[in-house]
Parts: structure tokens; sequence; C-alpha cells
């Protein structure tokens, strides 16, 4: 029996999902919404300004440019606070919003899936801004089963389930959890659908294939579900839960970097900040595709965008894959590799690899690519520690990064600091990982 899904939603991945890559994913993707990364509240409600340049899909009728619903989402643990900037967040043109109680970093203070331990706090906030806006904006809670046990589940679910509330959205795991995967635990979803409330589930975690999507059907019995990091392997992903679509083959996840590469170069990220999430990119791609993992290797120490561009571009043109079987992929992945690495670079160290690539392209292709390089703005939002894990060492990439491009030094809001006032890291900020 085949399961129909009713809705797929993209991840709020933190330090991943945000504006530039939202447009891009959601071009290839066909999302029924996706949600941007949290925007912390503290005991302030927050500016107008930082809702507005954390989410600017809210300007183009809270729309990305491919025209997928984005929602905004909050986190924080004052009600009065979260209520207030969900209002302002509405003023400026959100229609959803969805709230953070699943975050597991230990950076986040008393905030995100730390609430866990609080039931009745949990009430308060989502009465709160349930109370506050109006019924026609959408509002969506995401949290994980537990702090330290799933046990826990059923008190936090009659805690969140207030009438009102359009969506309640379950990663599979507690806090304590993480992202291990044996923790995976897809049945305690299932066993509380009876305390929802009639509100709808979503169900989220370690769902990575066609086959993945539909035990998960059938074990939570919802029908709808949420979609993280797997996608960057698989950027066609909606379709294929769908059984629309194979999954995309690996030219067309190319594609989909070169294009994100593009993105962020029209928005001025300086190069440093391009190569980052590039191979940030790929090297989710790796992580959930054993097929990239050579090349990967090779491209984590490309020191420049022209010598991204040339590895892309020319792995892309030697690939040739007839089935999608992760066999063929392998197989064609290693032979493209070997047909675009020059005789004299056979056995040089993978730096060397890359740089022989773009040597080979014509110097005039070479001096376009350095010309359209951005050189305005400030380092990009890719932290060290989310580098090391996903390059091989002696990457390149491997620096620890942190503003928005063209971005003039100010005082942190309320959104960017912690307990106290302290600023809170990109490296802080990218430590939430895998929805």
């Amino acid at each position: 029996m085949a399961y129909k899904l009713d809705r797929i939603y993209l991840a709020p991945m933190e330090g991943v999902a945000d504006a530039p890559m939202r447009k891009v994913l959601t071009h290839y993707g066909a999302w029924d919404a996706c949600t941007s990364e949290f925007i912390r509240v503290t005991t302030e409600v927050l500016p107008y300004k930082t809702i507005l340049r954390d989410v600017p899909e809210v300007k183009e009728n809270a729309r990305t440019a491919w025209g997928c619903p984005c929602r905004v989402q909050l986190l924080g643990d004052e009600p009065e606070p979260v209520a207030k900037t969900a209002q302002r967040a509405v003023e400026v043109g959100a229609q959803a919003i969805d709230l953070n109680f699943g975050c597991p970093s230990r950076f986040v203070h008393h905030g995100g899936s730390m609430l866990l331990k609080e039931p009745e706090l949990l009430h308060r906030i989502v009465s709160r801004v349930r109370e506050v806006l109006d019924p026609s904006i959408h509002l969506s809670v995401k949290f994980r089963i537990g702090f330290a046990d799933a046990a826990e589940l059923p008190e936090i679910v009659r805690a969140l389930a207030v009438d009102g509330v359009d969506e309640l959205i379950m990663h599979a795991r507690t806090r304590k959890d993480l992202y291990k995967k044996e923790a995976l635990n897809w049945p305690a979803i299932g066993s509380v659908l009876e305390l929802c409330n009639n509100i709808p589930v979503v169900a989220n975690g370690d769902i990575l294939s066609y086959e993945t999507s539909q035990e998960c059907a059938r074990i939570t019995g919802t029908d709808r579900q949420m979609v993280g990091r797997a996608l960057f392997a698989i950027p066609n992903i909606p379709q294929v839960l769908r059984g629309e679509e194979q999954p995309c083959s690996m030219q067309h996840v190319i594609t989909v970097a070169s294009e994100l590469g593009e993105e962020l170069q029209s928005r001025n990220y300086p190069e440093k900040s391009v190569m980052d999430r590039l191979k940030q990119f790929l090297g989710y791609a790796q992580k959930y595709n054993a097929a990239w993992t050579s090349f990967f290797r090779i491209f984590c120490r490309s020191q420049s965008i022209f010598e991204a561009q040339q590895l892309l571009e020319k792995f892309s043109a030697s690939l040739d894959v007839t089935s999608a079987t992760e066999s063929d992929e392998l197989s064609a992945a290693q032979a493209a590799l070997e047909r675009i690495i020059p005789a004299a670079a056979v056995g040089a160290s993978p730096a060397q690899q890359a740089a022989a690539v773009a040597a080979a392209a014509p110097a005039a292709a070479a001096a376009s690519a350095a010309a359209a390089v951005g050189t305005a703005g400030a380092a990009g939002d890719i932290s060290a520690r989310e580098l090391n894990e996903l390059c091989p060492e002696g990457c390149t990439g491997q620096r620890a990064a942190a503003a928005e491009p063209q971005a003039p030094a100010a005082a942190p809001s309320a959104a960017d600091t912690g307990a106290g006032g302290r600023k809170v890291t990109s490296l802080e900020r990218s430590l939430i990982f895998g929805l």
C-alpha cells in the first residue's frame, strides 16, 4: 500500500537555510512551504528591521522568488515579547509564524528544546501568540518528542495543542538524543495523535528517500512530513516523496549548487563566503550520497570561485550515469574524476589536482571569473566547526566566519544576543544540525 502525502515542508535548517539558500532550494523542490532560520527573541520585542533582514520574503507576499510560502520562525522563552514580535512580523508581511521548541543547542540559553522541561511555560507562550494573532495567520509549533525521554511527550503535546494552532511539527528524537541515528523514534509520534486536539501533525527526522518516507507515514500515521539536509543530495526530494519523479542526477545537483553560487555572488557575498557555502552544500550532498565523496575531497581544496566553477563544470560534463543506483553513481563519479584530472596531476594532492583542473581553462575565462567575484561585504555565516565536520582534513574552508554581506558594523540586536546580552556567534548558530 502506497501512502499519499498531503504536505511536504522544507525544514528551517539553522546556519544553512537562509534567504539565498531558500530561494535556490524552492526553485528545484516543489515544497508546500519553507521556514526561516530561527529569530531569537529575548526580553525585548524585536525591531522590524531584524525581521526584514532575516526573512526578506515577507516583503514579497511572504513567498520566495519561486512562489513557495515562507514562515517566520521565532525562538524565545517569554510569552509577551514572542507574541509582540509575532505581531510585528505579521505587520511587515508574514502570513505564517512557527515557534521553535526543537533547537537542541546548549548555546541557546533557556530556549528551544530546553523549554520542553517546562510544559506550563510552553503552553503560556503558544497560547499568548495565538491570542494576539488574527485567526487567518497560520501558527505552527516545532518541537522534539521529549527533553530526556519520549515518555515526556504526552504532557508536552497537551501543553502545545492549544486551540487555534494549525500544525504540530515533531522531530522524532529527544533533546538528549540530538541527532543520533539509533535514537530515531517515529512510533512515539504515532502514539500521541489522539492527544493532538485534532491538530495536523508533521513528522520530521531521517526522511531520506521515498522508502523511508513511506515507512515514516506508515509508522506515524500522519501524511505531512518535513525534510532537512538530505535534500542536498536530492534537491527534488518533495517530488520523489510524492512518487512523481526519480531522484535527480548528480549533474542536476551540480546545477543547483552552481545556482547557489551565482545567487550569492549576485548579492555581493565575498569570495570566501561563496566558497564556504558551496563546500557546505556539497558536504551535505556527500554525507547523504557516497558517490560525491571523492569529488568533494578535491573540491574542498579549491582556492577560488574560478577553481570551483571549473571543477563543477568539468565534473558535470564528464559524468555518464545511465542509472541512479548507488553503485552506478559511484562508478560514474570515479570515472568522471579520472577524465577531468590532467595526467600530470594524477597522484598529486587534492589541492594540486583542484588547481590543475582550473589551470587548464583559458586565461581569459579566468580573468572574467575573477572580475565577477564580489569584493564588498564581510565574511559568510559558515562556522569552522561545521566545515571541519563536512570537509576532509586540510580543507581551505575550515575558517570561522560571521556577518551578513555589506552589513555595516552595529550593536547586536536582541535577536543576536544570548543570556546577559552576550553576542551569539555564527559558530554557535550553526551548531544546530539536521532536522
